[in-house]
């Protein structure tokens, strides 16, 4: 007696041997099948010209001679001590912007009344920003999920106390000008911002911190929202050019207060 085979049952070795071979892909980390497309090949001379538009991560300053933005990494899960020998209005901006990237500002200062629109403008303190008066700074509580920043607007004589630099701490300390504290400070810094200065604390700056001439030169003769950031082996000056809102809060660039 013959026996017709159904078109379904004749199917089945080679669907059950595509089934197998499917199974071993995933079985060996290849995924899914997916459609076949040409793959992407780039000879070994055009690697160097392989770039991502990726910059540092942290607080956009500026940006610098060329017209690059010019990034502080400000959050950083080691100490971080920054020295500002310039304005106030510098300082603010970096406040509102390290606080926009998510971090926590904690202002310690002589003038808490210099703070207060940007308080009430961030909501009161509950939204970032506090301030808080003169050695009153109580623990923050940094962690890498809550980084801080503590700016320390203390005048020219900021004294020593508890509120120190540590992990995702970082700590600004705004001098208004170069006092006979500033030596010490900027011996501790990683990082130094000089805004416009005069003749003789240029000179004495450059001396401090090893500048090149030039450099000493250009100090007296700096543009208001213009500072030269120096660590022990770079130096970069940046423009510090304000967004639509933070003129609206803080007013343009001044070196003065």
């Amino acid at each position: 007696m013959s026996t017709t085979t159904p078109a379904s049952a004749a199917a089945r070795p080679a669907g059950g041997s595509a089934l197998r071979r499917a199974g071993e892909r995933l079985r060996n980390g290849l995924g899914l099948i997916g459609p076949r497309h040409g793959r992407h090949g780039l000879p070994v001379q055009q690697l160097d010209a392989l770039a991502l538009p990726i910059g540092d991560d942290g607080v956009v300053a500026g940006v610098d001679a060329e017209g690059q933005p010019a990034v502080l990494g400000i959050n950083r899960p080691t100490p971080y001590d920054v020295v500002l020998i310039g304005g106030l209005w510098t300082a603010q901006v970096l406040a509102l912007r390290t606080a926009a990237t998510g971090a926590r500002v904690a202002v310690e200062t002589g003038r808490p009344q210099a703070w207060m629109q940007m308080v009430h403008a961030m909501g009161g303190g509950q939204n970032g920003l506090a301030v808080y008066d003169v050695g009153r700074v109580p623990p923050q509580g940094a962690s890498a999920g809550t980084p801080i920043l503590v700016v320390r607007d203390c005048g020219m004589r900021p004294p020593r106390g508890r509120t120190v630099s540590g992990p995702w701490q970082s700590v600004l300390t705004l001098l208004p000008y170069l006092s006979p504290v500033a030596p010490r400070l900027l011996r501790q810094a990683r990082l130094a911002g000089i805004q416009r200065v005069s003749p003789d604390e240029a000179a004495e700056l450059g001396r401090t911190m090893g500048l090149s001439r030039a450099e000493v030169e250009s100090l007296p003769t700096l543009p208001d929202g213009v500072t030269l950031w120096c660590t022990d082996r770079d130096r970069q000056y940046v423009m510090t050019q304000p967004t639509d809102a933070e003129i609206g809060l803080l007013g343009t660039p001044r070196r003065m207060d």
